[in-house]
């Protein structure tokens, strides 16, 4: 699969669960963990998450695959785009999507 073509909608701020994606998003093993690409079903914009093995900030001894659960992970949209409504005391930077997507 090609890299998702950016499509970013510029919809009103909006706290939504779009439930487990089952496609359209790339899950890739990398060195200490996974990367997680896709589409924002809310406002279409490019999401990259990287979920590391074991603790941050151990040196070795926790970096192991096993520790790191298969199964759905939560990912809220950080696409940093300006979206109308959204409440300033809000800590993520995107259009109140949230969704899971399934860790091998």
């Amino acid at each position: 699969m090609g890299a998702p073509i950016e499509a970013h909608r510029g919809v009103e701020y909006r706290l939504f669960d779009h439930g487990l994606q089952p496609g359209g998003f790339t899950v890739t093993e990398v060195e200490g963990g996974f990367d997680v690409a896709g589409v924002c079903p809310g406002c279409g914009a490019l999401v990259r998450v990287r979920w590391s093995f074991g603790a941050v900030g151990t040196k070795g001894w926790g970096r192991q695959k096993s520790q790191v659960q298969s199964g759905p992970r939560t990912i809220t949209c950080d696409c940093g785009h300006t979206h109308a409504e959204r409440p300033p005391e809000n800590w993520d930077k995107g259009c109140g999507a949230v969704w899971q997507v399934e860790l091998p």
